[in-house]
């Protein structure tokens, strides 16, 4: 195995395009698949490139997935699936796939665009809600989570207060909805890390990574810098709608379940999808159905104490007849 001389140039630090060339320089074998008939099939190998656009795991953010193309002076192409992409202790990108490739081969990669934005969409919504939850209700971000259907943010209220009140959730997702129509775009520089320490000193970032070195600083015109080194979109209005879907008590706080963009849009209708069938049911209109299903349950209760009622007559009546002298 060849040592790496120096990790490879991470293109989406200052760049959007999803395609790219680059040249192999390391490749391991991961592990094996014993059971697996299929030798080949059954290994996954880590592959360095001297650039990439994929964005390892990291700051509550998932890896990109897409594919490696090498293309051979035959003009037969090879395809070459990347399922998962992660940094090491030493700052190396490796993607993870399952057919090998020598190193010093030139390949294309082609970045999952759906994945990827959708991604972006998420965790550019993350940085403008934890912004306005700060603003609005002085509450701050613990901790972010991008799960593969809602996201969440793990807040920790100002001190005296206990719980997040309906008006005080509508009002963060009203406030955070209008910056995403007016567009705001975002930025993103390098700063040493003296000038880093002194923009959290003045109260510009909350809080800076453990690491070494230059810092990448995410601006949102307006509302916040952020030192963080995920992907994000051009600006506000790509973050699409965003809407909070519930919160719960946590042992560090509350936690905020949020999606943004085309998950927001699925998620509605799906929710419209699973009203109108209980509307259906009920033979009710969807709007009607909270007070349906509220006379249901009292009707529910009134029957169950009855039941109760007429099983205490029963007993009493058994009891009865087993004291009746024969």
């Amino acid at each position: 195995m060849a040592v790496v001389a120096e990790t490879a140039k991470r293109l989406y630090y200052d760049s959007a395009a999803l395609e790219f060339d680059a040249v192999v320089t390391d490749i391991r074998l991961d592990s094996r698949d014993a059971s697996s008939p299929d030798k080949s099939a059954g290994q996954l190998w880590q592959i360095a490139l001297d650039r990439t656009a994929f964005y390892p795991e990291g700051g509550g953010q998932p890896w990109d997935t897409g594919v490696l193309v090498a293309t051979a002076r035959s003009g037969a192409t090879l395809e070459v699936p990347v399922e998962r992409v992660e940094e090491d202790e030493h700052g190396e990108v490796w993607h993870y796939v399952r057919k090998p490739l020598v190193e010093g081969t030139e390949v294309t990669g082609h970045v999952n665009a759906t994945r990827r934005v959708d991604h972006e969409q998420q965790h550019s919504g993350q940085h403008l809600l934890s912004a306005v939850f700060l603003r609005e209700l002085g509450a701050q971000t613990a901790s972010f989570h991008l799960g593969s259907a809602f996201s969440t943010i793990d807040l920790a209220l100002r001190e005296g207060q206990d719980r997040l009140s309906d008006a005080e959730l509508s009002r963060v997702e009203d406030a955070a909805n209008e910056i995403v129509f007016e567009g705001r775009p975002f930025y993103t520089h390098w700063v040493q890390p003296e000038m880093a320490h002194l923009m959290l000193e003045r109260g510009d970032l909350r809080k800076l990574p453990k690491r070494e070195g230059p810092m990448r600083i995410v601006q949102m015109q307006g509302i916040e810098f952020n030192a963080c080194g995920g992907t994000h979109v051009a600006t506000t209005g790509s973050i699409g709608a965003i809407t909070l879907r519930r919160i719960e008590k946590v042992r560090q706080g509350w936690r905020v379940e949020f999606c943004c963009g085309l998950r927001a849009v699925r998620a509605a209708r799906e929710d419209h999808r699973l009203l109108g069938g209980i509307a259906k049911t009920l033979s009710v209109g969807a709007a009607d159905v909270p007070e349906r299903v509220e006379s249901l349950l009292e009707k529910g209760k009134a029957a169950a104490k009855e039941v109760k009622k007429l099983q205490g007559e029963l007993r009493r009546f058994e009891i009865a007849e087993d004291v009746k002298p024969a």
